[in-house]
């Protein structure tokens, strides 16, 4: 199906399919809900994707998401540096 959509319909519909999660018919929904989006929709969308590329950053200790290279906790110099808690995932 892909072969009958112009290029860059079918680029966001594989860039949506390359998602965890997202499937065929799922990047389907979400591309044809942006083109009917308003346009500030659609570029409030793009413009989080290029802020979350360019703004946030890794803790350098705990590998937590952050937007500056160490989190308070881990900066806080009363802290016991020789613990940490880790987790597989900053959403965890």
């Amino acid at each position: 199906m892909a072969s009958l959509l112009i290029e860059p319909v079918a680029k966001l519909i594989e860039a949506f399919n390359r998602l965890p999660g997202v499937g065929p018919k799922t990047a389907q929904r979400l591309t044809y809900h942006i083109l009917r989006a308003p346009d500030a929709e659609a570029r409030a969308l793009a413009s989080a994707l290029i802020a979350v590329r360019e703004e946030v950053v890794l803790c350098d200790r705990c590998f937590n998401i952050l937007d500056a290279p160490l989190r308070p906790i881990c900066r806080d110099p009363g802290r016991d540096q020789t613990r940490s808690c880790g987790v597989e995932e900053p959403i965890d």
